[in-house]
């Protein structure tokens, strides 16, 4: 226990003081048991303990390691609650991705890029990409980046701020499908 002895040797008038001018407290002259002095005590222990109660409760922010680019290292120090999402999944356009999932090759592009501009009706997209995207990708290739988005948007694991956008990436480095 540090004792501080340099409030044994001062009056009771500058303790009083210390405690209303520097710790901001008042001076409780009802007090029996606890003069100036030991009032002052108090004081100066309630801020050092505050003190090491903002030293411990501070947590610098963990920094990610950089793998080295010769060795398969796992990554430490990322987040592991679940992030807040900014788009709803409604029932809507869970029929569209269940409709998604029936269709095959020999689907005509003009339905697929239908169901596609339903699911991503509210993000801004070029005329014409959805059709562009059937026509250049087959629905397994779209479904398995639609599972992988939902997936993602489910664990919480990548927050996406637009989901057309992450579709568009995500399918771009599909391979395309053979020519009609």
């Amino acid at each position: 226990m540090n004792v501080n002895y340099e409030v044994v040797s001062i009056s009771a008038q500058k303790a009083i003081h210390q405690i209303e001018q520097v710790y901001h407290a008042g001076y409780n002259p009802n007090w029996p048991d606890f003069d100036a002095r030991e009032q002052l005590l108090v004081c100066e222990s309630i801020a050092e303990s505050e003190v090491a109660a903002k030293k411990q409760s501070y947590n610098p922010p963990l920094q990610k390691k950089q793998p080295h680019p010769n060795k398969d290292v796992n990554v430490i120090g990322y987040d592991s609650y679940k992030r807040s999402v900014n788009s709803e999944l409604t029932e809507s356009k869970r029929k569209v991705i269940s409709e998604l999932k029936t269709l095959d090759y020999r689907t005509s592009p003009l339905k697929i890029a239908s169901l596609l501009q339903t699911l991503f009706a509210e993000y801004n997209s070029i005329d014409g990409w959805w059709l562009y995207v059937a026509q250049h990708w087959n629905p397994r290739a779209i479904n398995r980046v639609i599972n992988y988005m939902v997936k993602v948007y489910e664990n919480g694991t990548i927050s996406i701020q637009n989901p057309a956008a992450y579709f568009t990436s995500l399918i771009q480095k599909r391979k395309r499908r053979r020519s009609l």
